[in-house]
């Protein structure tokens, strides 16, 4: 028996650090990779769709185990002729959610049938929060076995510096999915980091793209990583595990979150943040803090972040998975 998981390549975003990041950890403990490409699936006609799947299991045997990391980004279609593809092989499959595309975006809702349709093919379910369980299950999902996920992982061995107590904020995101930073009228500085650039308001500071281990370095220099998100996505938000959380903890910085985020009771067990209803109250926050109370709070991440620069959170998650589903 052997263990497979499926890793996206092609796509510049968050969504494929986040499987490439899960398949480093997966193959560290013996795991093999399944690459998939992100490209156009209309090049594709059913025959040669169905060559290309043959391709990408071919090594698979009965009694092997597959972590199919979804979406793949590569539409619903292919998704599912995936998940169809890998039943042929009488293996265990394990569906590890990332994301739920029709709970996304409300444009994309009709694509909740089909999707619930392929997760039930699946023998485990992995997803992000409890929330996110319990949604699946309102919309159909009848998968009996399920781990909730938590945290990402964010593994790195870039070293991190002494934290000084700036009073700014920290956020890398897309402006255009983002839109608040362009309403950023608040004295206490944004500092974007964006490939984007655009015209923003004057306390906002654009940084262009910076690789990973510049980007936690530059991180780790001090001040609170911000995890938001606009009004329309907020209910998203309580069902999904923002990756840019485990960047900003793993290099060794507080963070505000918006109340009802998937993690928040682990940020607040753990003492990794601060949990907020407005911008206003972070910024009032940020304003009248003290350096003393910052050090504390910086003090509990780096305790608790060794966790997430190792991978543990994943490790522990990718293990369980396989002996779930191989164990009644």
């Amino acid at each position: 028996m052997r263990v497979y998981i499926t890793n996206i390549n092609g796509l510049a975003s968050s969504a494929q650090l986040a499987q490439n990041m899960v398949t480093d950890i997966a193959v560290a403990l013996g795991y093999r990779e399944l690459g998939i490409y992100r490209y156009d699936i209309t090049a594709d006609s059913p025959v040669e769709l169905s060559k290309r799947l043959d391709g990408i299991v071919a090594g698979l045997q009965q009694g092997d185990v597959v972590i199919f990391q979804t979406p793949t980004w590569n539409t619903t279609s292919f998704d599912e002729r995936f998940m169809d593809k890998l039943r042929l092989y009488r293996v265990k499959i394990i569906v590890f959610v990332h994301d739920v595309v029709p709970l996304m975006f409300a444009g994309n809702y009709y694509l909740m049938e089909r999707t619930i349709a392929y997760y039930n093919k699946a023998d485990l379910i992995i997803v992000p929060s409890q929330e996110m369980l319990d949604k699946l299950r309102e919309q159909g999902l009848t998968v009996k076995k399920a781990i909730i996920q938590k945290m990402w992982d964010h593994p790195t061995t870039v070293p991190s510096l002494p934290a000084v107590f700036e009073k700014r904020l920290h956020f890398p995101g897309s402006v255009e999915r983002f839109s608040f930073v362009k309403q950023w009228h608040y004295d206490i500085p944004l500092h974007l980091y964006s490939r984007e650039d655009v015209a923003l308001p004057s306390n906002v500071y654009h940084h262009p793209y910076m690789p990973d281990e510049q980007l936690l370095l530059e991180l780790s220099r001090g001040g609170f990583g911000l995890v938001w998100m606009d009004d329309h996505d907020k209910d998203y938000q309580k069902l999904y595990c923002p990756y840019k959380l485990g960047a900003f903890l793993a290099a060794g910085i507080p963070v505000f979150v918006q109340r009802g985020i998937a993690n928040q009771d682990l940020i607040e067990r753990n003492g990794l943040g601060i949990v907020v209803d407005s911008l206003d109250e972070v910024t009032t926050i940020v304003r009248d803090m003290t350096e003393e109370t910052y050090q504390k709070m910086v003090e509990r991440v780096r305790a608790f972040n060794p966790l997430l620069r190792h991978g543990y959170f994943a490790r522990r998650l990718l293990t369980n998975a396989v002996f779930e589903v191989l164990c009644d």
